[in-house]
């Protein structure tokens, strides 16, 4: 608690409008826990801030031609059911996207705009993270997309700390643990910890009712 006293205190004092995110207790929280250091968190805050601004996050809706462009191929939804812990969920259905048709920058402008509309869905009370489900039914590599993938966990490393609660792998192929070690390579410790390989509906279970998940997708 005295961290997040002298991390309100120091943004306060710092003369910098903070105009592009909002700054609760909950968000310094998160910051400070992905952080560990008061300086650290607050140069984080500052740069997501700045960020959000250079991005124009708050202009993100569904509307945008990216993200409408981006959202044609199918490729992830937003629950509106939750997982067993009352998470907000994403599903991404793997085998709808494809290397060879997306555009990078219209899958950034999906991405924060899931992202923003799935946290902003989380309970006030409750856990204010998400579960991502990463289903892997009929995976190919031409799928499997290197660029979009470390931009998601760039975007939420850099600008949505401890957002992740937990990332659900379903049905990974053989072929995919060639492309783990690659993708292992980018997460720290604490993310990689987040990540759960699930092989059947048993396992599934653990995390979210399997009868959720899309089956016209």
């Amino acid at each position: 608690m005295a961290e997040v006293m002298e991390l309100r205190e120091r943004l306060l004092s710092s003369g910098i409008s903070i105009t592009h995110m909002k700054i609760g207790e909950k968000t310094m929280k998160r910051y400070l826990k992905a952080h560990h250091t008061v300086d650290a968190a607050y140069e984080k805050i500052m740069a997501t801030n700045s960020w959000r601004g250079e991005f124009g996050v708050a202009s993100i809706t569904a509307d945008i031609p990216g993200v409408k462009r981006a959202s044609e191929s199918k490729v992830s939804v937003i629950l509106n059911e939750r997982d067993k812990k009352g998470r907000p969920v994403v599903y991404v259905a793997v085998r709808n996207h494809s290397i060879h048709r997306r555009n990078v920058d219209d899958m950034i402008q999906l991405i924060v705009y899931t992202l923003e509309t799935a946290t902003s869905k989380c309970i006030e009370d409750g856990l204010d993270n998400i579960c991502l489900v990463f289903d892997m039914k009929d995976f190919s590599m031409m799928c499997m997309d290197y660029t979009v993938l470390k931009n998601l966990f760039t975007i939420m490393t850099d600008h949505y700390p401890e957002r992740l609660g937990v990332c659900v792998i379903l049905s990974a192929p053989f072929i995919f643990s060639a492309c783990w070690i690659i993708i292992r390579s980018w997460l720290d410790e604490n993310t990689a910890g987040k990540i759960k390989f699930i092989k059947s509906n048993d396992d599934l279970r653990l995390y979210i009712d399997p009868s959720f998940l899309p089956i016209n997708l």
